[in-house]
């Protein structure tokens, strides 16, 4: 259970709701603590409720997103150092269409460096790569079609690169025409959210 409040947020089940500050700020006025965002609807887009954690100023750990009116699942998303990092589900409706992981760069350094393995003879190697996308995908990526729960697609990043891809039979009318709609709302595929790495080298480099 999630409540709003003018000064915080109870959570828990009913009759045992504990209260949180929410909205606060550290000393040098940044956000920290748990945060609370609410949108209203407008321009045909539904408002929305946002809430998670930030650490002086930068998000950290789960944030959830869901739908004011609905109370809809719209995403989890994992946080690091402000940035993507971990763990990610998008849902439409509150059904699940998809699944991924993210890797957050170092950004107190210009270039960072990851372990990659080559998925045909399992050597690894070190990739060094320009932070300035922030994050990264980096790991297994699925996708759902979201009114039956069948697999559509399953990907494999590595240091934002696909090395593989599989895709299955689809279940509804649209197939992988829906899946197309989908994941324009990825954020890796909206330029304000994500930008990939300039000069990005092949997996076998």
């Amino acid at each position: 259970m999630v409540f709003s409040t003018t000064h915080g947020v109870l959570f828990g089940q009913e009759g045992n709701e504990e209260k949180l500050p929410v909205n606060q700020s550290d000393e040098k006025g940044k956000k920290h603590g748990m945060w609370y965002f609410s949108t209203t609807a407008r321009m045909g887009e539904p408002g929305t409720i946002e809430f998670g954690s930030y650490q002086h100023g930068k998000r950290v750990g789960k944030w959830y997103k869901m739908e004011k009116e609905t109370s809809d699942l719209l995403s989890i998303e994992s946080y690091k150092n402000g940035m993507l990092h971990g763990e990610v589900k998008y849902f439409e409706m509150g059904k699940l269409y998809c699944t991924g992981n993210y890797l957050a760069l170092d950004p107190q350094k210009k270039y960072d460096t990851i372990v990659v393995t080559d998925p045909e003879t399992l050597l690894e190697s070190y990739r060094i790569l320009s932070t300035e996308s922030g994050s990264i995908r980096h790991g297994i990526w699925q996708y759902f079609d979201p009114q039956t729960g069948h697999m559509i697609r399953t990907e494999d990043y590595v240091g934002d690169e696909l090395v593989f891809r599989k895709d299955f039979e689809a279940s509804g009318k649209d197939g992988d025409g829906t899946q197309q709609h989908y994941q324009k709302k990825m954020p890796h595929n909206k330029k304000q959210n994500y930008q990939p790495p300039p000069g990005k080298r092949s997996y076998t480099q």
